[in-house]
């Protein structure tokens, strides 16, 4: 591929991803137009510049790309799961400092509503319930959707503790109060398996990465094993074997983390 081409590419490619999107404004004002073709997604774009480069560069590029594609999905997938683990992890905190805070104000004798109000500012979660209070709405029901979210599970026992206080006049804030201790310590638990289990997933993430150590030891020794990988059919077996293989052990890996957790 010569390098005028390649610029050419490259420059079409970076147009099209750059060009901003059309607004909600424009779109309200367009959208009524009595005979207007569907917009394509301006993606698709891209599907000419792709075969180009595969026509051009040849099935090695094309291999490179998909492995390159397949890497960066495993890294991807990766950090996106550590990043829901610690999401998780600072929402059951959170719930359970709100516990605190709404068992302290409905001992004080605080009415339920403003004990909310004072759980929600230090949980997000819980201001969906406050404003089902304050309407006088199903304050059960509220907290069981705000369940939904990971790491939430906790408000699932608070709205059956409000409902139990709301039908047999029980005193909500010991209700709570239990509720608070019982989850911290389910919270110790869990941070312990956590903790036993980070072993593991460092293992698997340092086995994922050997494949690249080797590739930078073959090319200490003279070798040129992306070459191969890369240019030849068995090479390309052995490429798709290899990330098929990693990727299993990844989602294996982070399966049985999930099932311990």
């Amino acid at each position: 591929m010569s390098a005028d081409l390649l610029a050419a590419l490259l420059a079409f490619a970076a147009a099209v991803l750059i060009l901003p999107p059309r607004g909600r404004g424009l779109h309200r004002l367009t959208a009524s137009a009595p005979t207007r073709p569907v917009a394509l997604n301006r993606r698709w774009l891209l599907a000419p510049l792709a075969v180009t480069v595969a026509c051009v560069g040849g099935a090695q590029i094309v291999v490179s790309a998909l492995a390159l594609a397949v890497v960066a999905s495993l890294v991807i997938i990766q950090r996106s799961q550590h990043r829901r683990r610690s999401a998780a992890a600072a929402r059951r905190t959170q719930v359970i400092e709100a516990l605190d805070v709404l068992a302290a104000d409905l001992s004080a004798g605080r009415p339920p509503i403003d004990a909310l109000e004072g759980a929600a500012s230090i949980c997000p979660d819980f201001q969906i319930a406050h404003a089902a209070a304050k309407l006088g709405g199903d304050v059960p029901r509220a907290l069981e959707a705000a369940a939904d979210s990971p790491g939430a599970d906790g408000l699932r026992a608070l709205a059956a503790a409000w409902q139990v206080a709301e039908e047999s006049g029980a005193a909500f804030a010991s209700l709570t109060e239990r509720l608070a201790i019982s989850l911290r310590a389910d919270e110790a638990i869990h941070r312990q398996t956590e903790a036993s289990l980070s072993g593991a997933r460092s293992t698997a993430r340092i086995l994922a990465a050997l494949p690249v150590f080797g590739i930078a030891l073959g090319y200490s020794l003279g070798a040129k094993p992306l070459n191969f990988l890369t240019a030849t059919p068995v090479g390309w077996l052995c490429l798709a074997s290899g990330l098929g293989l990693t990727a299993l052990g990844l989602h294996w890996t982070a399966r049985m983390a999930e099932v311990q957790a």
